[in-house]
């Protein structure tokens, strides 16, 4: 979707489908509420345009299912030097979601929400040509974790912008697997890309804070039952019981595509062909992610 110039990217930003769903509602009365939904979808868009990030503001930048909960945990770690989480939810409490902004019921704004320490996070799904321009810094992880055709080649048309621009002084560029091998180095080099200054004591606070172990003893900070509770009750719906925590069980593989279909997984094989193979020369991640370390040990 284009508007003033420039693409914008709103996915995720609806309600969940589960929450729309009212199969009594009249026809008139479903003529209303997609008229709401695109005055919402409005605002969320000049919101979205209107924001204007500081030089120092960090954009977790992530596609989907590639450790977005993780990173913006050890972002936020970083600059309390591993504070005990004292948020109710993670998102939007402390992590700002630009893709949310100007949800006027959510009383959202990026520009001007308070957060509780410098250097202001957000988070989105946009890509690197998408994104809010103007910060100094900007943040992307891509995964092996595609398991939806779509996604896919959103992901690795995503992917192939951050890797023309991984060596740019605005971007820190990891990989999901870089986080599971090297933990340590990896808060090392963010801390030091978004401009906070950590003793020792403090980086091994901060990585035992963001472990596995420690953010799954604090799930329910991860699980948006705020949001998914006020969207519930927007609709007239009892919120759920129990929502679907952030932290994976597993703590993430990268590599779960391996469990499609031989038919599904040839598909993707082609789109990584036609995105990434025919622009970039990589066979496949591993290739890519192999050339990367090596670019790594250089720097």
């Amino acid at each position: 979707m284009a508007m003033d110039g420039q693409d914008i990217q709103f996915a995720d930003t609806l309600p969940p489908p589960e929450y729309a769903k009212a199969p009594t509602w009249t026809f008139e009365q479903q003529v209303q509420e997609l008229t709401r939904r695109l005055m919402v979808v409005n605002g969320m868009l000049k919101k979205q345009l209107s924001f204007s990030p500081r030089p120092t503001d960090v954009i977790v930048a992530t596609s989907p299912k590639s450790g977005t909960t993780w990173v913006t945990h050890i972002c936020h770690q970083i600059r309390t030097k591993g504070a005990e989480p004292d948020f109710e939810n993670q998102m939007p409490d402390v992590i700002i979601v630009l893709d949310m902004g100007g949800r006027p019921e959510l009383n959202i704004d990026p520009n001007t929400m308070v957060q509780p320490a410098e250097p202001r996070i957000y988070f989105t799904h946009h890509t690197y040509e998408t994104i809010p321009k103007g910060g100094r810094v900007s943040l992307s992880v891509f995964s092996e974790l595609l398991t939806n055709l779509h996604w896919t080649a959103d992901n690795l048309r995503g992917l192939l912008g951050w890797w023309e621009h991984r060596h740019d002084e605005d971007v820190l560029f990891l990989f999901f697997d870089d986080l599971k091998e090297d933990h340590m180095r990896c808060v090392r080099r963010i801390a030091k890309f978004i401009g906070v200054d950590c003793d020792e004591e403090t980086f091994a606070r901060v990585v035992h804070t963001t472990t596995h172990a420690e953010m799954a003893r604090h799930s329910s900070k991860f699980d948006v039952h705020n949001l998914v509770s006020f969207w519930a009750k927007m609709y007239g719906d009892d919120p759920p019981s129990e929502f679907n925590g952030r932290v994976r069980k597993d703590g993430g593989r990268s590599g779960d595509g391996q469990k499609l279909s031989r038919e599904m997984q040839e598909r993707i094989d082609l789109e990584w062909y036609d995105i990434i193979t025919a622009k970039l020369g990589f066979r496949d991640l591993k290739e890519m992610r192999a050339t990367w370390k090596k670019e790594m040990d250089t720097l």
